[in-house]
């Protein structure tokens, strides 16, 4: 359950990006110096384009969680952990590049990041091929589909997953006949299916699917179709920027049907209040995968990250635990090659072993030869086959007031 101490943070983080280092003054390339002593992981994380607002908090989640890896004495024997980042602009071009910089340039054995799924895909050949590690924050299931060569873990909540939890919030609200409004992409699209089969198991009907595509001049279309039959709501499947411009014209067109969205669209850290107002936010449901809000590691990760008690990180908690699996492994394989501290994921993360969330003392314990099981601040870090995350829950929250107030957990 949740309750009012739980609200969102608003803090305001600088988004540098991670910077290349200069040749030094005899010639010698300054990356080959770091190489002996320095274990190099990258990031691609969102600074600018449409889901800008969540790299700042997943940028210092990274760096603080390397610098108390690196103040208790590194890895591997006291080397230090190298953590480069690189801005992926929304764009899965960019992020090819991005990655191919981290892999070519900065010889890094784990890129990742990730919160977009359009740019986790269009970047996992090149990691693939590089045979290095690639961890994820986005949802598109096809992300871990295929020959992924053992390579790819996902710490947020795939799809198809929250589907299903949409079907949920629509049934705490009573609303039987839905409409779904959605944007077409591959995180997204695989999320209409689960809902539609969740929405018959709990004895609703989805009346339409109305797909509209990114960056439209205009939506008043897509929404008149939606909404003019007035269902009893419409689940809303945007991202920030596209989701201003649906509810703009929701609030014009004077639609009575509720508005259950993602928190992609209808939150992006506080950002889309600020864009729309309170007047056009009102009533709207908006969900998005949840930490382990009630969990030792959520509260110590708070803490770490200097917030408020209570604070709600919906993504930071990833790239922080992006960095503990992959040095715990690390550390439990005695080796940075990929290919084979991969195969330590699940032994430091599964069940069974000695529950801890504290890094430094996990780290303790595995070179002691203990056996573990991480838990995580974004997550639990139970990976299944594929490397997809089990055990994820989905925080619910409603605009009102000019708010983002708590609603409730659904599974």
């Amino acid at each position: 359950m949740t309750d009012s101490r739980f609200v969102m943070n608003r803090r305001t983080v600088l988004a540098g990006v991670g910077s290349l280092p200069l040749v030094a003054a005899l010639g010698k390339p300054a990356i080959a110096q770091e190489a002996a002593g320095d274990v190099p992981l990258g990031m691609v994380l969102p600074f600018s384009g449409a889901t800008g607002s969540y790299g700042p908090a997943m940028k210092q989640a990274a760096e603080l969680v390397v610098a108390k890896v690196n103040e208790a004495g590194g890895i591997l024997g006291g080397r230090k952990v190298k953590l480069f980042i690189e801005d992926s602009e929304t764009s899965a071009t960019v992020s090819v590049a991005a990655s191919k910089k981290l892999l070519e340039v900065n010889k890094v054995e784990l890129v990742g990041g990730f919160w977009g799924s359009p740019e986790a895909l269009a970047a996992k050949p090149v990691i693939l091929a590089a045979n290095k590690v690639q961890m994820l924050s986005c949802a598109a299931n096809a992300v871990t589909e295929g020959d992924t060569k053992g390579l790819i873990y996902r710490l947020q909540a795939k799809s198809s997953q929250w589907g299903p939890a949409g079907a949920k919030v629509m049934d705490k609200i009573g609303a039987k006949k839905v409409t779904v409004l959605a944007q077409q992409n591959p995180f997204i699209v695989a999320m209409v299916e689960p809902f539609k089969a969740e929405m018959k198991k709990i004895g609703g009907e989805v009346v339409d699917v109305v797909m509209y595509n990114p960056d439209q001049a205009s939506y008043r279309a897509e929404v008149e179709k939606a909404f003019g039959p007035e269902p009893d709501a419409v689940f809303v499947l945007p991202l920030l920027t596209d989701m201003v411009s649906i509810s703009k014209e929701i609030f014009r067109g004077g639609f009575s049907s509720k508005v259950v969205s993602l928190g992609t669209g209808a939150d992006a850290e506080g950002k889309f209040l600020q864009a729309v107002g309170p007047e056009v936010a009102e009533g709207i449901y908006h969900l998005q995968p949840s930490p382990p809000i009630d969990s030792p590691s959520y509260a110590r990760f708070v803490k770490e990250m200097g917030a408020p008690e209570g604070t709600v990180f919906l993504f930071a908690g990833n790239a922080w635990d992006q960095v503990c699996v992959t040095v715990l492994a690390m550390e439990h394989a005695k080796t940075q090659e990929a290919a084979v501290w991969t195969k330590s994921v699940r032994e430091v993360c599964n069940p069974p072993g000695e529950p801890v969330d504290d890094i430094v003392e996990a780290l303790k314990m595995v070179r002691e030869g203990k056996s573990i099981n991480f838990n995580g601040a974004g997550c639990t870090c139970d990976f299944d086959e594929k490397g997809d995350s089990l055990n994820r829950s989905f925080y619910v929250q409603l605009i009102k007031g000019g708010k983002n107030t708590p609603f409730g957990v659904v599974s």
